[in-house]
């Protein structure tokens, strides 16, 4: 299993982060390939939370529609997705107050056998990892709409 996790110090309480970052319909504002995000009732059997119905979008890929589970826990101020059928990923994210009125936002992923991480990584050239890449973006996203209101940045691309 690979494993990927970035932090992110942003410049407003945790609680304003969380209820932001948490609402289903602030994906698309924050994650680099998602361009719509929707709950469409709940999660499959053994898997936590809700279903959700995603439009993706990765660049020299193409366009696609993916489900999976997106989970909140608002009192621990984290929530945690991933695939409930088909696919080896999972991911969380949890903020922590760290004083002043700032938070900081960390994201985990993780992708078994039967992910797209191989693939995503052997479309890249070996000084690049789109994963991290796209952590990093995520995470940017996230400080420049709470910041400042500003747009998401754009997924990387594979071949950089």
């Amino acid at each position: 299993m690979q494993e990927y996790e970035q932090s992110q110090t942003i410049a407003a309480p945790a609680n304003e982060v969380f209820a932001w970052v948490s609402d289903v319909e602030n994906l698309p504002k924050y994650l680099p390939p998602i361009k719509d995000a929707g709950i469409e009732g709940s999660a499959a059997e053994g898997s936590p939370g809700d279903r959700v119905k995603m439009r993706v979008e990765i660049p020299d890929r193409g366009e696609f529609d993916s489900e999976g589970y997106f989970d909140v826990d608002a009192g621990a101020r984290t929530m945690r997705w991933g695939a409930e059928t088909e696919r080896d990923y999972s991911g969380w994210l949890t903020v922590l107050e760290t004083g002043d009125g700032e938070s900081e936002v960390t994201v985990h992923l993780s992708f078994g056998p039967r992910s797209v991480e191989s693939e995503i990584q052997d479309d890249s050239s070996d000084d690049r990892n789109p994963l991290e890449e796209s952590l990093g973006a995520t995470l940017e996203s996230i400080r420049r709409q709470i910041e400042e209101g500003s747009g998401k940045l754009p997924p990387p691309s594979p071949e950089g």
